[in-house]
């Protein structure tokens, strides 16, 4: 008899070997390798390509900085699409959907010798290739998680910064030794490769299936969708809304617009942050390996807030991860020149980074499991609108200026307004019950 299809709080014991063997976490397993390759390649690995694309294709800093603007518009745009097919189709179809699309861009974007073409290869094929997984992947997370959602969603994204520590250095060296487009023909092999034979592992529980993770903490009242603990992680859990239920509340709306605050200070210090280490005395080499640092920084932010998170306030903890990303921008305006201010700089962001997948989990906290994908790509697209601009006014202003020093005054301003709407949010009242 497969004990994992016995959801009653009788039949299930909680013992350690169940935890091994709760798959759960082997989907977290796979999203934290999934999430390395495509942050190490993409997220992360792109911000080396900035200087050398720009120089290839003889564009100044606002015109690239254009194209990954529009990166980011594009992901928010189709996000309530592909969020609507995860919750439709299932999160393993729409992530090798990506991870196709992903690898073959990346090959093909090698072979663009004009920044037009550039451009419809890296919007077309390239962006959606990183995106789509994301969504799949995390929708997939919220149906096996409920205690410790905030903890398994961050584990899967610190493969990111594993993968920034990893994958981003040997990217670098290809870049500055081979060219952008030897980086790029191996970016993409490399995510066809690692990337594949992994989507077969993913899959969502079964009936009743996920209700396991509550019984194992000896959580019977879960199980039983009685859930009346103590704390604002405890809340919301059980509740399911409809998209117009969620749409018609105020907390939706807030958690969007904090989120678009930390994308907004993210995106521009992700796309600039080469530049803008350069522009403070520090080495194009020097300050590429400081990427990497942020990104193994990453690591033990990622999983300490997702920890803490589920123990305190996701809330809480979001909001100290965006305070982080005020001190950055401030040392980045006023720190002295040289590789220290580099450092401090990018440990401080590493800290905010720290905060993406506990902010993705409030979603599935406040508004529950059937409709996840399709709320979290309604925020994408809401975040888009906000941030897409950030990137390029910040090069437009290194441009103009010949400094970052105004574009990260507004850096540590959204990351501000993000950290207080994180602290102000509440749980939205139980679409069935009426309560909190």
């Amino acid at each position: 008899m497969d004990n994992r299809k016995d959801t009653s709080a009788d039949s299930i014991k909680g013992t350690p070997g169940e935890w091994r063997t709760y798959y759960g976490w082997r989907v977290v397993g796979v999203s934290t390798i999934l999430h390395g390759v495509m942050g190490g390649l993409g997220h992360v690995g792109l911000s080396v390509y900035f200087l050398p694309l720009a120089r290839d294709f003889g564009v100044s800093h606002t015109k690239m900085s254009f194209a990954f603007a529009l990166r980011t518009l594009e992901g928010g745009l189709e996000g309530p699409i592909i969020g609507f097919l995860v919750d439709r189709l299932g999160g393993r179809k729409m992530v090798l959907f990506g991870v196709l699309l992903g690898g073959i861009g990346f090959i093909l974007m090698a072979t663009t010798r004009t920044y037009a073409l550039f451009l419809i290869v890296f919007l077309g094929l390239v962006t959606v290739g990183m995106s789509v997984p994301h969504h799949g992947l995390f929708a997939t997370i919220n149906q096996w998680f409920r205690r410790r959602l905030g903890f398994a969603m961050s584990l899967a994204i610190s493969g990111s910064g594993i993968g920034g520590a990893i994958i981003t250095p040997i990217v670098a060296w290809l870049v500055f030794n081979h060219g952008w487009r030897y980086a790029s023909v191996f970016s993409g092999v490399l995510l066809l490769i690692i990337g594949l034979p992994l989507v077969g592992l993913i899959r969502s529980p079964l009936a009743g299936e996920n209700a396991l993770e509550d019984s194992i903490t000896g959580d019977a009242r879960s199980v039983a969708g009685t859930d009346d603990s103590e704390g604002t992680v405890a809340q919301g859990l059980d509740m399911d809304f409809s998209i117009r239920q969620a749409l018609g509340t105020s907390t939706y709306w807030l958690l969007s617009f904090a989120i678009a605050m930390r994308l907004t200070g993210q995106q521009v210090l992700m796309v600039h942050i080469v530049p803008i280490l350069v522009s403070r005395g520090v080495s194009e080499g020097v300050a590429a390996s400081l990427v990497a640092l942020m990104s193994l920084m990453r690591l033990p932010s990622v999983l300490a807030l997702g920890f803490l998170s589920d123990k305190w306030s996701r809330e809480k903890m979001a909001t100290v991860a965006m305070l982080s990303g005020t001190i950055a921008a401030l040392v980045g305006i006023w720190g002295q020149d040289g590789i220290m201010t580099g450092i401090i700089l990018v440990l401080f962001f590493s800290l905010a980074q720290g905060s993406n997948a506990i902010t993705w989990a409030l979603v599935g906290q406040y508004f529950g499991r059937k409709n996840f994908a399709s709320l979290r790509g309604g925020i994408s697209l809401f975040q888009s609108i906000l941030s897409t601009g950030g990137p390029v006014a910040a090069g437009w202003i290194f441009d103009n200026t010949g400094s970052y020093q105004i574009a990260l005054i507004g850096v540590g301003t959204t990351y501000l307004l993000g950290a207080i709407t994180f602290w102000l949010l509440k749980t939205p009242t139980n679409p069935i019950s009426g309560n909190p």
